[in-house]
């Protein structure tokens, strides 16, 4: 009997932009390729890469065009759809999957015209996400009402995502499945401890850091109106760039924060930066299952995150009921602390907390440094691995 042919896997995401779905994306696609478990492409919508493809990987993108417009991307949808089919038909994929609503939605539409099994990775937490009434939020929870159903299985990363689709968009469970984010601990720890020359005379023992998109949904004004609080000889490490960069920037100097605070712009190697801090920050309002809060630990940072959905209470408190969040004060779960949204009382408490007490950040990174090996790359390839070949034609 002839041994079987790999399968063909497309994956079709809106660009290969700075972004955590993106990184998950070209992490997949190049293990796949590197492992010889499928033959894998990718399908941009759009013409942007800065995460590193294998060069034996043909990327393909279905317009060199840029829209900045949340309308005009939404109205593009059928478009692209068509054009999606188009590339389908001529390379006939055995599964087609897709990251981020936009790609989720081309990819569903065009599912129509080609009969090719489609799964859906969730990336977000819908309901938080699209929280504020807008003609644009309103669309894209019609289209996951409407064409989330027709996929052949999705992929939540995290279970406070699955409970949303579930309840609130009526989505079927039995379609759903929950996978987290992967994560290359070793190259991550490799690329931690590469010299750093960017910044000189940071105290570690006394550095915050942020690693994110600075965008509205991060709520990194109340970490700064928090930080300009606290002792003068602290510092706070930003790593990211975003919409909000020019307005958060202003509020630092207004705060008087210039000598304290460093906006380093996004850098392909965050992970040296993570190490030279000793407490990682993130305030978020919504996430899905926040990569950098995971990529701080492996790389020895305590953390303190909100206690927002979905994601960071499964990190860090697994042991506990996903959506039971806090309403106020501030938690210390075994691998970390959460602090409830808009607490900024508790969540200056809970920095000046691992601020003073050089024993409890140990405990913490200790315990962190364990928790994560439970994402360790090679562990979670396999269940998506599996789900492909479940779905494949």
């Amino acid at each position: 009997m002839p041994p079987e042919r790999k399968k063909r896997v497309l994956f079709i995401v809106n660009s290969l932009s700075h972004g955590g779905a993106e990184k998950v994306l070209s992490l997949l696609a190049n293990t796949f390729h590197h492992k010889d478990i499928f033959d894998v492409e990718i399908v941009l919508l759009e013409d942007i890469r800065t995460y590193r493809i294998s060069e034996d990987i043909k990327v393909t993108a279905l317009s060199p065009a840029v829209h900045t417009d949340p309308l005009r991307k939404l109205l593009m949808l059928p478009l692209d759809a068509l054009r999606l089919a188009r590339y389908i038909r001529t390379n006939r994929p055995n599964v087609v999957v897709s990251f981020i609503f936009r790609a989720d939605f081309v990819n569903l539409l065009a599912s129509r015209l080609t009969g090719i099994p489609v799964i859906v990775s969730t990336r977000v937490n819908v309901s938080s996400t699209y929280s504020r009434k807008s003609p644009g939020a309103a669309i894209n929870k019609f289209l996951i009402r409407k064409l989330y159903p027709k996929a052949n299985a999705i992929i939540n990363v995290s279970q406070g995502i699955q409970k949303d689709l579930t309840e609130n968009f009526q989505i079927p469970p039995q379609k759903q499945s929950v996978i987290y984010n992967p994560y290359d601990i070793r190259k991550i720890e490799q690329l931690a401890n590469e010299p750093f020359h960017e910044i000189s005379d940071i105290p570690k023992e006394r550095t915050f850091i942020i690693v994110s998109r600075l965008r509205p949904v991060k709520n990194i004004e109340m970490i700064l109106e928090i930080f300009a609080t606290l002792p003068e000889d602290t510092r706070l490490l930003i790593v990211g760039d975003g919409p909000h960069e020019e307005h958060l920037k202003a509020l630092a100097d207004r705060l008087h924060l210039h000598k304290r605070v460093i906006f380093t712009g996004p850098k392909e190697n965050p992970f040296v930066f993570m190490k030279q801090a000793a407490i990682y920050l993130s305030a978020s309002n919504s996430e899905g299952f926040p990569n950098a809060l995971v990529e701080a630990m492996i790389c020895g940072c305590a953390v303190i995150s909100t206690d927002c959905p979905s994601g960071p209470r499964e990190i860090l408190a697994p042991q506990t009921p996903f959506d039971k969040l806090r309403e106020q004060g501030f938690e210390e779960t075994s691998y970390g602390i959460l602090v409830a949204m808009q607490d900024r009382e508790a969540y200056r408490e809970a920095m000046l907390l691992l601020l003073k007490n050089s024993q409890k950040r140990e405990e913490f990174v200790q315990a962190g440094k364990q928790r994560t090996s439970m994402f360790e790359l090679d562990h979670i390839i396999t269940q998506y691995a599996d789900k492909i070949r479940e779905v494949a034609v």
